[in-house]
């Protein structure tokens, strides 16, 4: 009986030692969080500061889950855009800002939070490897390892995040500076065949047969890629039903294969545009 006594004495011991730590814990927790928060707000705009040395306001949007500050000199004057957004890398999210000025050029890369391996995937934080963005354009392909060089053995952090970029670059353009980067084609105007087209994909060239049967986009097929197996099929299976249904390229590609996807979009834009100016290319119409 001594023995059960003990034991629950124990048990006891340890439920009233766990509650306590846990209690110590969450009061911590609620007593640094504000800290924690005011100190990242303060770097947060000590780089936008930086980047954009003449801001005077900024005004928050949110688009798709990320945020974007759209930055205004004293005069009211738009100097560029701040935006926050996440990417998965090897080791977890990768959270980072993007900042654009008003051209659609990179002025500042800085990455706010990440796991990646130390002294391996921790190179996104270098400025060796961040300056290569510097100075690029939404009309710039940053392709990992021509463009932009990605680095053995974190191919996967750094490839990711060129990705992201790339994509990230292309939304703010688009959305909130007013550059078009592609001129729309009337699918319509597109002659009955079927016509090959390439895009540039994650890791190499995506290649793609368009069939279009009384002005309309019937069938988009994968003909050749180097992309990861998984990736791709998921972003087959997105991308090219959104295209069909819609009957345009306007298509959502931030997907968990986002480069794929692009590369598909890219794709079947060459195929079209070949499609309707046969003189000025390979007429790939089967």
């Amino acid at each position: 009986m001594s023995d059960l006594k003990h034991l629950l004495k124990i048990i006891l011991t340890l439920v009233v030692v766990t509650a306590v730590s846990a209690g110590l814990l969450a009061g911590a927790n609620l007593l640094t969080a504000p800290i924690i928060a005011r100190q990242q707000e303060e770097e947060y705009r000590a780089a936008l500061q930086e980047y954009f040395p003449q801001a005077a306001d900024y005004k928050r949007e949110n688009l798709e889950g990320d945020a974007f500050d759209l930055v205004y000199d004293a005069a009211g004057g738009l100097l560029g855009v701040m935006a926050s957004t996440a990417v998965q890398g090897y080791g977890g999210p990768i959270s980072y800002n993007l900042a654009v000025d008003k051209e659609g050029r990179i002025v500042g890369l800085r990455i706010v939070e990440h796991s990646e391996t130390q002294g391996v995937g921790d190179v996104i934080e270098k400025s060796q490897f961040q300056q290569q963005f510097i100075g690029k354009g939404y009309r710039d392909p940053l392709k990992p390892g021509e463009d932009v060089d990605t680095v053995s053995g974190a191919t996967i952090s750094t490839s990711s995040l060129i990705e992201s970029i790339r994509s990230l670059l292309t939304v703010v353009a688009e959305n909130f500076l007013q550059l078009e980067d592609e001129e729309a084609i009337d699918i319509s105007a597109v002659p009955d065949g079927t016509y090959r087209g390439t895009g540039e994909g994650l890791f190499d060239k995506i290649v793609v047969d368009v069939t279009v049967a009384g002005g309309r986009i019937t069938v988009i097929e994968i003909v050749e890629h180097s992309e990861t197996p998984t990736y791709m099929a998921e972003a087959a299976a997105l991308i090219p039903p959104q295209i069909i249904d819609q009957q345009s390229l306007d298509v959502d590609t931030k997907t968990g294969a986002t480069g794929s996807s692009n590369g598909i979009v890219e794709a079947v834009r060459d195929a079209l545009i070949r499609a309707l100016n046969p003189e000025g290319g390979e007429n790939n119409e089967e």
